[in-house]
């Protein structure tokens, strides 16, 4: 079966996105045919359209946060990658970036972003996992996992490539430590899905430093102790309110997940003795930022840097949603939805932080 669906096709920066109709055709052996529901906006597409990411040398698709309903199953797929039967019809969630599974970074590191023949993005001529369109072809090496009945796929896309970025970073990051505070800077996507993580934890103190105001008011529904507005307060207001809550000491987590390099000189002055500074957010762009090595090492901290993670936190996204999402309003975050040929104005919406979760239905 041939079917003809539509694809955002970026060819470079400056340049409006096009929506031609390609043909995607039936599953080869191992692979399966999503029709794309739900296409979470990242960070991500926004540097790619304003240039800071590398222009493709062809025109690509893209968007890597796809929910979507099963079309058609290539013949031996009968379960997704968590052994868990899948039919037509059946809810999934995938991540489209792959790595080569053979090489030393993919096997030995277990760093799928670190390996060379990362399979993203594709071109846009051929059939891809990309979710900016509406038919999406997943081959095998893509991690897809279906979503329980029960589960509203708002609450799963809300934090999208967000939640597993969180989750790879605290593995990264070790443990939080009962009593310990943790500030958390930037209220987006993953800000946010470290917000919901360090609550869950058994720190004292969940600080969140962001804005606008219906970001840092999800953050509190998320389990925030404390939020402060980035535009209303200073960087030694928000010091102090750290100090006053620590005894003076400070904090013994950072989390950076503002992408925004001044977050990074700030977010080091608010360490403690003893403590660690995660880097999630500071992905892509130009620049560089002066640091105190004496401050750093006279406090024994740790900067620890994050990219990626492990295909498993993917379905663990999917059972945070399914445990959480009644309680917290997780759905709700899902704040703003676009039409497929409106995918710019969707990545403008949380490029501006006008939408808390901007999604694209095709």
């Amino acid at each position: 079966m041939v079917r003809v669906g539509r694809r955002a096709v970026f060819l470079e920066p400056g340049r409006p996105l096009e929506y031609p109709e390609f043909e995607s055709p039936s599953p080869a052996p191992g692979e399966m045919i999503v029709r794309v529901s739900m296409a979470g906006v990242c960070g991500t597409d926004a540097h790619r359209l304003d240039g800071d990411l590398k222009a493709p040398a062809v025109p690509i698709a893209f968007g890597h946060e796809g929910i979507g309903v099963i079309e058609e199953l290539g013949h031996c797929i009968t379960t997704d990658w968590a052994g868990q039967p899948v039919a037509l019809g059946d809810w999934v969630y995938w991540f489209p970036s792959t790595g080569c599974r053979r090489c030393y970074h993919c096997t030995v590191q277990h760093d799928i972003s670190a390996c060379e023949e990362v399979a993203w993005p594709p071109r846009a001529d051929v059939p891809s996992a990309a979710a900016f369109q509406d038919y999406a072809t997943l081959p095998p090496a893509v991690a897809v996992y279906r979503i329980p009945e029960g589960t509203p796929p708002e609450a799963v896309i809300a934090f999208g490539c967000a939640m597993p970025t969180a989750l790879g970073g605290l593995a990264r990051l070790g443990p939080i430590i009962a009593g310990q505070t943790v500030v958390v800077q930037g209220s987006g996507p993953v800000g946010l899905a470290a917000t919901l993580l360090a609550a869950r934890s058994p720190a004292q103190h969940v600080v969140v430093i962001g804005g606008p105001a219906h970001r840092l008011a999800a953050a509190r529904r998320l389990g925030a102790t404390t939020t402060m507005d980035l535009e209303s307060t200073s960087a030694d207001e928000r010091l102090d309110t750290v100090r006053a809550l620590t005894a003076g000491r400070g904090a013994d987590v950072v989390v950076e997940a503002a992408g925004k390099l001044p977050a990074l000189a700030e977010g080091l002055d608010l360490l403690t003795h003893n403590s660690r500074y995660l880097i999630l957010g500071l992905y892509s762009g130009k620049g560089t930022a002066q640091i105190n090595p004496y401050r750093l090492n006279n406090l024994s901290a740790r900067i620890i840097g994050s990219l990626g993670s492990q295909p498993g936190d993917v379905m663990r996204t999917i059972d945070l949603a399914s445990r959480f999402h009644r309680d917290l309003g997780m759905a709700e975050l899902v704040t703003h939805r676009f039409p497929l040929i409106e995918t710019e104005a969707a990545i403008d919406s949380a490029r501006t932080g006008l939408a808390i979760k901007a999604v694209v239905e095709p």
